[in-house]
Formats: structure tokens, C-alpha cells, sequence
């Protein structure tokens, strides 16, 4: 062979092998190649169970009593409080009130160690009253665990009220507490509700006219770092020289789309010639301008005795809406809108005669079995509102006959419970929101039930 032959040769075999690879990396890419796919690792765990605690309001506190010491806080009357625990048996303890100009009452705070590991579940609630020249009426609430946030809906600082906030720290660590007043003008931070310190084990009151002076329908939004705090409202109102009643305002649901108040205890008829106090509902839209919508059904037989639409919510700006004509009766009142916001609803006793008043909250759905402390105070009964279909259990926790509430997706109803006892909510398959209320002569009062401690859910953590 030539050596030009041999060139030649070389150059053909070259080429083929070139069309040969280039042909198996067409055909490769054309094919489909194997893969793999990896989950993340999770791993899904029950926290270790902690201590379950519940703090109290306390007494029924009365500001400026003393006419040399305007800005002095006292107790006016004490409470009383039952308490119960599914396990463990609770501990009670006092807490300390540096705020106060007096000796009085203490507030009080319940703990109960885990058990089975799992938290014990913990029920308690309190109930005050007086009928005094400057203040009367009933308050009542439940005792409930502190948060990081809560969101107070209710009260006032215009003239003729004399509000307190009430922090409870029923931890043993101190908690530093932010406040901020939303009000007719947006939000404001008022240098008195900043860098709030309360003490571990202890309660501050702080008056709410010293944070929005003037301010007839706020929202006060708290803010706990270091520990969670108990966040509360005490409100009383006087009606030229007349006591209006006195109420304790629990924490509110956290912002959502939708709120449900689960029972509004109207007592006197718009057409009994009597001077009544209405119905009004507090809304605010917290992060966004919001269109909303609030509807007001019978707990008796379902009906929409009231229905507003179109109602224009602007972020941070509390709205106040008055609902006429309202029969006697018990009523779930519900908000919903196209952004978070939060709610509540006012109601009082004849205003002619010696009055009361209540602030129902909206409440947070329970999805698993709870207890709820029922106070010793008249006329108590159970409002339950089915987030879905669903047949609940109501169990008096030292016996007894349970009680079951069949309810539609919407439904409310109403049932007498016992005051001064401790029952167990079994929710069934669908979740349920509740209310405790209570009415009596010239008194009104309600707290929503609180979901368990020992509800907590599994969480799913990624290595």
C-alpha cells in the first residue's frame, strides 16, 4: 500500500467514526435518560410536652376612685375562679400587680405538669360582680394560655370610660410588650405602650386613654417578645354619673378572612318602649383595604335577621356598624372579606334601668377535644357553630350524662350548661367555634372556648 493509499485510508475510517459518535450523541439526546429523584428527608414529631398554664384576669379593677390620686388603680371587687385539668392536677398561684395602688386580690394563674407525654389539658374561668355607684355590672372570662400576639376588639378611651389593658405574665421569665392603637386616624405607637415590661408571674395595667386618648372604637394589637403574655381588656362605661356597666375582653380570634362570633346575647325587644341598647359590631381589616360583608343569624332557627354588604374596610381603620330591630334572642354574627381582619360585637342590658354590657369576641376553631370552665355566674348557657358537619359532645368533666349537638355546616346552637362546672368539647368530625354566655338581671357577660393545650399538632421537620 502507497503511502498516499494509506492516507486516504485513514481519512474515510476517520470520518465514519466521526458520523457514527455523532450519530449515538443525536440518539442519546433524542432518547429519554433515567433519573432520579430524591424526597427531602422529613421526619414528622410530636414537641416535648410542656407545662400547660392558664392566667386569670382577676379582679374587677376600678381608676381614679380616689379623687387626689386620678390615676390610681385599686380593686373594686374580687373574683371568683373554678378551674379543672384532664391529668395532672392543677396548681394555683398568684401573681404579682406592681400597677395597683392597693392591696387587694391578687390575680391568679393555674399550671399542670404533662401527662402520658402529652400536655394536660387545662380549663378555668372567672367571674366578678358589683353594683356600685361608679361601677356595677358583671364580668366574666375565661383563664387561657399567653401568646406571642393577640388583637384586643373592643372597648373605649372617649369620655365616661375608664379602660385598662391587662397584660398577665404567668410565666417565669419577664416578657417585653409592644402595643399598637389602631384608631379613627390608622395605627399610632404610642410611647406609653412601648417597651412595656412585665415581670415574670406578675400582671401590668396600663389605661387605655394613656395610649389613645379620646379614641371611641380602637383595636389594640400586642406584640410579646421573651415570653408570651396574657393579653385582656377591662372595660366600664358611665353614663352621666351613672354606672354602664363593666365587662373583661378576652383576646380575639387572630386576623382571617373570615370571623365568627358564635353568640350575641340581645336582651331587649326595639319595640318594648324600654331605652335598649343595641347591637353594634366592630371591624377592622389589618393588613390590606378590604370589602367586607357581616351577616346576623337567629341561633333559634338559622334566619338572616340581618345582612350588610359592600362595606368598605380600610387597613388599620376601625369600623363600627349598628344593627336596629334585633328581637331578644341569641344571634352568630359573621364577617368575612377579601383580606384578614378581626371582629367583635356589642350588646348591654335596658340602659333605662340599672345596665350591663358584654363585648362577644370572635372565636378561634376547635378541631380537638377541649375543656371549657363554665364561671359561677347566672344564666349560663353554650353557643356551638359547625364549621363543617358535625355531631358534638359536651361532657361534664366529674360526671355525668354527655350531651350530643348535631350541627349543619353554618348551624349554631344553644344549650343551659351548669354554672361553676368544668366540661369536656369533643368537636367531632368537623370543626366548632364556641361561646359561654351569661345573663341576668341587669347583668351580661361571655367568653369564647379556647382550643385545648394538648391539641397541639405534629410537627414536620426537614434535616
Amino acid at each position: 500500500m502507497t503511502t498516499r493509499t494509506a492516507l486516504v485510508t485513514r481519512l474515510v475510517a476517520g470520518a465514519v467514526t466521526a458520523v457514527v459518535i455523532g450519530g449515538g450523541v443525536i440518539a442519546a439526546a433524542a432518547a429519554p435518560w433515567p433519573t432520579l429523584t430524591r424526597e427531602p428527608m422529613s421526619l414528622d414529631v410530636v414537641p416535648e410536652a410542656a407545662r400547660s398554664v392558664a392566667a386569670c384576669d382577676g379582679p374587677l379593677l376600678a381608676l381614679g376612685r380616689d379623687a387626689t390620686a386620678a390615676s390610681a388603680i385599686t380593686s373594686a371587687a374580687s373574683s371568683t375562679v373554678v378551674a379543672a385539668a384532664d391529668g395532672a392536677e392543677p396548681t394555683e398561684y398568684t401573681l404579682a400587680a406592681p400597677d395597683r395602688a392597693d392591696d387587694g386580690a391578687p390575680p391568679a394563674a393555674f399550671s399542670a405538669e404533662p401527662t402520658g407525654g402529652r400536655p394536660t389539658d387545662l380549663g378555668a374561668a372567672s367571674a366578678a360582680s358589683l353594683d356600685e355607684a361608679d361601677l356595677r355590672g358583671l364580668a366574666v372570662s375565661a383563664c387561657t394560655r399567653p401568646a406571642m400576639e393577640s388583637w384586643l376588639v373592643g372597648g373605649s378611651a372617649a369620655t365616661g370610660a375608664s379602660d385598662l389593658v391587662l397584660l398577665t405574665n404567668p410565666g417565669d421569665v419577664a416578657a417585653t410588650v409592644d402595643l399598637r392603637v389602631f384608631g379613627a386616624d390608622g395605627m399610632q405607637e404610642p410611647v406609653a405602650g412601648q417597651g412595656i415590661v412585665v415581670g415574670a408571674r406578675s400582671q401590668r395595667a396600663i389605661p387605655l386613654a394613656a395610649l389613645r386618648r379620646g379614641e371611641q372604637s380602637p383595636v389594640v394589637q400586642v406584640t410579646a417578645q421573651g415570653a408570651p403574655v396574657r393579653a385582656s381588656l377591662q372595660s366600664t362605661l358611665t353614663r352621666t354619673l351613672i354606672a354602664g356597666g363593666v365587662d373583661q375582653i378576652g383576646a380575639s380570634a387572630l386576623p382571617a378572612p373570615q370571623q365568627v362570633i358564635p353568640a350575641v346575647n340581645v336582651t331587649v325587644a326595639p319595640d318594648s318602649g324600654a331605652s335598649a341598647g343595641g347591637l353594634s359590631v366592630r371591624l377592622m381589616a389589618t393588613a390590606a383595604d378590604a370589602g367586607a360583608s357581616v351577616t346576623v343569624r337567629s341561633v333559634a332557627d338559622g334566619g338572616v335577621v340581618s345582612q350588610q354588604d359592600d362595606i368598605a374596610l380600610m387597613a388599620g381603620r376601625p369600623v363600627e356598624l349598628e344593627v336596629t330591630g334585633m328581637p331578644v334572642g341569641d344571634y352568630t354574627v359573621t364577617a368575612t372579606a377579601d383580606a384578614p381582619l378581626v371582629a367583635a360585637a356589642w350588646t348591654s342590658t335596658d340602659l333605662a334601668a340599672p345596665a350591663d354590657f358584654a363585648w362577644a369576641v370572635a372565636a378561634s376553631l376547635v378541631e380537638a377535644p377541649t375543656l371549657v370552665a363554665v364561671a359561677p355566674a347566672p344564666g349560663p348557657t353554650l353557643t356551638l357553630t359547625a364549621e363543617r358537619e358535625t355531631v358534638a359532645t359536651v361532657t361534664p368533666v366529674s360526671g355525668g350524662t354527655p350531651r350530643t349537638v348535631e350541627l349543619a355546616a353554618g348551624q349554631s346552637r344553644t344549650i343551659e350548661v351548669e354554672a361553676g362546672t368544668i366540661y369536656r368539647i369533643d368537636p367531632g368530625a368537623g370543626g366548632i367555634r364556641g361561646s359561654i354566655g351569661f345573663s341576668g338581671d341587669g347583668q351580661l357577660g361571655t367568653y369564647p372556648v379556647a382550643g385545648s393545650a394538648a391539641a397541639a399538632a405534629e410537627l414536620t421537620v426537614y434535616p
